[in-house]
């Protein structure tokens, strides 16, 4: 078995990985801006949507956009996926889809129907209205696609609301099969499309029921990068036991922890709820456990047996940029006196 350093060390230099490192070198965006309110931060970076507060609710806006290569080489799944990820992020916010938007271009009318397909088939099996989009088919293009996607919350899951000692959930749906020679873990072929809408309203569930506080899908930075990306925007750490994480058999950790699954969440959630959380899960079929917990450190350590390992230091190295920890120190100054984080850090941070 690989050492836990060697895979902990092999999986931040993977390509998905170095991608989401990229944002924060190319992206300029203010995390230090001048808010009033937690909900003027819902619209920012660092959720899997955008969130805008509307009559009591929230309005949720996200996008997809597809690697040329994979639009290329497996049109119809391209668009299916597209539709899918979308779908996956309005459910991390605890939000309904509501409709979906597409724009493309290809070099092959057969290609681009078989993209069509795709993102119809994959809406009608969400129960998601396709509305429209535009369409460009010419030889001089490169094969491309984007895909918007519109939902409503009652109530948010967020990554602001990631604070110390929550319980860290997964979610998985293990009855899959990685499409040939990706990291895609496909849980939805030949799934009745009622079993797809009951299991995705689980996170609205959640959210409205108020068992969990912040949820992010897994999504191409694999299990432990979007981890980093739930904790990132608090610069919250955790503590993660990576036997805990339900696998198949059959597969290695190394590539298990890039999945890019169908069906994959990460959620936190206070200590006495996890159990509802799990048991609503294991009804669906899915496999739901606790693999660790959040603290204040900013250091996401891991554990395997009895060897532990970093994995990440936010008080090191950024891993989007994505990171509002001191408009909330504001915001949360301005209503509730808190402790200083010399004294948080010395209650909540394991030695």
């Amino acid at each position: 078995m690989m050492e836990l350093n060697q895979l902990l060390e092999m999986l931040k230099h993977t390509p998905a990985m170095q991608s989401k490192q990229t944002i924060a070198h190319h992206v300029s965006i203010n995390t230090t801006c001048h808010v009033d309110s937690l909900d003027s931060l819902y619209a920012y970076p660092g959720d899997d949507t955008a969130a805008v507060p509307l009559n009591g609710q929230y309005i949720l806006h996200a996008c997809e956009g597809m690697l040329p290569s994979f639009v290329a080489d497996h049109p119809y799944f391209a668009g299916w996926s597209a539709v899918m990820a979308n779908i996956s992020d309005i459910a991390a916010m605890g939000g309904r889809a509501l409709s979906v938007v597409n724009s493309f271009w290809h070099t092959s009318s057969e290609s681009a129907q078989l993209l069509m397909q795709g993102i119809q088939d994959a809406c009608n099996a969400y129960g998601v209205l396709l509305v429209g989009g535009h369409t460009n088919i010419g030889v001089v293009y490169q094969p491309t696609l984007s895909v918007a996607i519109q939902g409503i919350a009652r109530k948010l899951l967020s990554v602001l609301h990631v604070k110390p000692q929550q319980k860290i959930l997964i979610a998985l749906n293990l009855k899959g099969r990685f499409h040939p020679n990706t990291t895609y873990w496909k849980c939805f072929e030949r799934v009745p499309d009622r079993i797809l809408q009951s299991q995705i309203a689980l996170l609205p569930q959640l959210a409205e029921a108020n068992l969990a506080h912040a949820a992010r899908d897994i999504s191409n930075a694999g299990i432990l990068g979007s981890l980093l990306m739930l904790l990132e925007a608090t610069a919250s750490g955790a503590q993660i036991n990576l036997d805990a994480i339900p696998k198949p058999d059959d597969v290695d950790w190394f590539k298990w922890l890039q999945i890019f699954p169908s069906f994959g969440f990460l959620l936190t959630a206070d200590a006495n709820g996890c159990e509802a959380i799990i048991e609503l899960f294991h009804r669906q079929d899915i496999a739901c456990a606790v693999i660790g917990e959040t603290n204040a450190c900013g250091v996401v350590a891991v554990q395997q047996q009895k060897r532990r390992d970093i994995f990440w230091d936010f008080n090191r190295q950024v891993f989007t940029g994505f990171c509002y920890a001191d408009a909330l120190k504001k915001l949360q100054a301005q209503s509730i006196p808190i402790k200083s984080k010399s004294q948080q850090e010395s209650m909540l941070c394991p030695v």
